[in-house]
């Protein structure tokens, strides 16, 4: 009977520590092309990007870590992303070790296919000091499979949000026509300080606009962090289940003898 209720056991935790880890997220490594922006060459940059890249496939996303590693001889982290994929660099972490320094970050995307673009900030010593634009391209033949009915999902409403922005941008432009031809007609009959007055008008729409940017940034940066947080505990509960159901049957074990 007890070797009945061991191998029991035994049977149930192996299901649920498959369904624990299967069920979770699926990571791959996924090489990439770092390339000179807008178009197809390598950037002098390649060497600095470590390959492959950690791919995981969480719902309707993909998350993807890369890790920019400098000589000790450039100095502590050079290199700073600024943006990637229309979105600030999430989950950034800096180690040195004796060869040099690793500057990790992610990123989402429901589709690695595409270019992605990132801006990147150097900054050497007494050396050099610039801001850049840098293109990858994603090797997509390993690539962990997403949930197509989450991801067709993001691709609507992607494109609904597309639409909604060339809507919005279309209405704005023919607003900042309007306003200029109101403005050059008012401008014959008035002084130079009304000129003055309407040509400043511009300013606080584009500060709008910027703040905004930043506000739908830092929402994207805050869901993705809360995501993973998610996946790090359902990880985190697994693992202790399994410990449990450990314990139980090893209990058995000691009992049977």
């Amino acid at each position: 009977m007890k070797r009945k209720i061991s191998k029991l056991v035994l049977g149930l935790l192996f299901v649920i520590v498959s369904f624990a880890v299967g069920s979770k997220v699926t990571a791959e490594s996924i090489n990439y092309q770092a390339l000179k922006y807008g178009t197809q060459q390598t950037s002098m940059a390649s060497n600095y990007y470590v390959k492959p890249a950690n791919v995981v496939a969480n719902g309707d996303q993909y998350l993807v870590t890369m890790t920019i590693h400098t000589g000790t001889q450039l100095g502590e982290w050079p290199v700073t992303v600024l943006s990637i994929n229309g979105q600030g660099p999430a989950n950034v972490t800096k180690t040195k070790s004796a060869s040099g320094y690793d500057y990790s970050y992610a990123f989402q995307t429901a589709d690695l296919s595409q270019i992605i673009s990132s801006s990147i900030s150097i900054n050497v010593p007494n050396v050099y000091t610039a801001k850049h634009d840098i293109s990858f391209k994603f090797d997509t033949s390993n690539l962990p499979a997403l949930n197509n009915a989450a991801a067709s999902s993001s691709s609507a409403n992607t494109i609904s949000s597309a639409a909604a922005s060339q809507s919005n941008v279309s209405a704005s432009s023919q607003s900042s026509a309007s306003q200029s031809s109101v403005s050059s007609e008012s401008s014959q009959s008035s002084t130079s300080s009304s000129l003055a007055s309407s040509s400043s008008k511009p300013k606080p729409v584009a500060k709008t606009t910027s703040n905004r940017v930043i506000r739908r940034q830092n929402a994207q940066i805050a869901a993705l962090n809360r995501k993973n947080k998610q996946t790090q505990t359902a990880i985190l509960t697994g693992g202790a289940v399994a410990i449990v159901i450990l314990a139980v049957a090893a209990y058995f074990f000691i009992k049977r003898k």
